[in-house]
């Protein structure tokens, strides 16, 4: 198996719990995608506390490898009660970019500090350290693990990243309208061919011109399912997973919106707190996805 796709929040703006999103859940946005033995986390919404406990019941030694697709309070807001980070054994490394002339590392200590949390990250004992990476960015994590990075169409800026081993390739892609003339063709060229595309579906395309409510949401900065299915079709995607759904989309709604987008795009699926996607590896199929119930 080349990776392993763990939802720990698909949820956009803000964190939504109750009865009526159980299904999709409500936590804000955070993907881990385990490689071998590298732990990649992918925004650290309220998603990552979850997946934070989760990790203080393993055994050994913590560590990630944490990249934020920009620093918008619902992508950052769980960082301060991800739990492994407090620990002096553990060791993560924080990567994301500068923003209107303060640092990325200045912008993650802000959102702890007096008088907004009573925590600062001094008290963190875990070995953790800050790197800045920019639009067009190769890394190289070693072990055969590559990541690309791409600026998407975002207020304040906002990076995709593509993450290879071998020949399995997921992207992962919030926070971002339609991006169109030049730029279009070569974000198609950066998703292409993807295994698994994880893609901003925030709005529906009434939605986002404001056909019901007479509101247009253009540069709002999110997508829609159905933008999100016209791409796919045109840069060969294996699987489109539907993502950072709208705050109060409750679980009918979106139900009926992935029936939608499955009629345009067969492989489409909408992403689900706990659902996990297994990319390569021994099984007939390249892709498999299991669902949380």
């Amino acid at each position: 198996m080349d990776f392993k796709v763990t939802f720990w929040g698909v949820r956009g703006s803000k964190p939504t719990p109750g009865r009526n999103t159980i299904l999709f859940g409500g936590n804000t946005s955070c993907v881990q995608i385990e490689a071998g033995k590298r732990n990649l986390i992918f925004d650290g919404g309220t998603g990552i506390a979850e997946l934070g406990n989760k990790m203080m019941k393993e055994e050994g030694r913590k560590q990630a490898d944490i990249f934020f697709s920009h620093l918008h309070w619902d992508h950052i807001q769980g960082l301060p009660f991800f739990e492994p980070i407090y620990y002096p054994e553990n060791c993560f490394c924080l990567y994301g970019e500068d923003k209107e002339g303060e640092t990325f590392q200045q912008v993650i200590e802000k959102q702890m500090c007096y008088p907004y949390f009573p925590i600062t990250m001094e008290m963190m004992k875990g070995d953790y350290k800050f790197i800045n990476i920019a639009p067009n960015q190769d890394i190289d994590l070693g072990e055969g693990i590559k990541i690309k990075t791409f600026a998407v169409n975002h207020p304040n800026g906002c990076l995709s990243y593509r993450i290879e081993k071998r020949n399995s390739v997921v992207v992962y892609c919030t926070d971002t309208e339609t991006i169109e003339k030049q730029r279009r063709e070569k974000f198609l060229e950066f998703i292409r061919g993807a295994d698994v595309f994880i893609y901003d579906t925030h709005f529906t395309d009434e939605e986002y011109i404001g056909t019901r409510d007479g509101q247009s949401k253009k540069k709002w900065g999110h997508s829609t399912w159905e933008e999100g299915t016209r791409i796919s079709r045109e840069a060969d995607i294996g699987y489109l997973i539907l993502y950072h759904y709208k705050e109060n989309r409750n679980d009918r709604e979106q139900q009926e919106i992935e029936i939608f987008a499955q009629q345009e795009f067969k492989n489409t699926v909408a992403a689900r707190e706990g659902m996990i996607i297994t990319v390569g590896g021994d099984c007939s199929e390249k892709v498999v996805i299991s669902y949380p119930y």
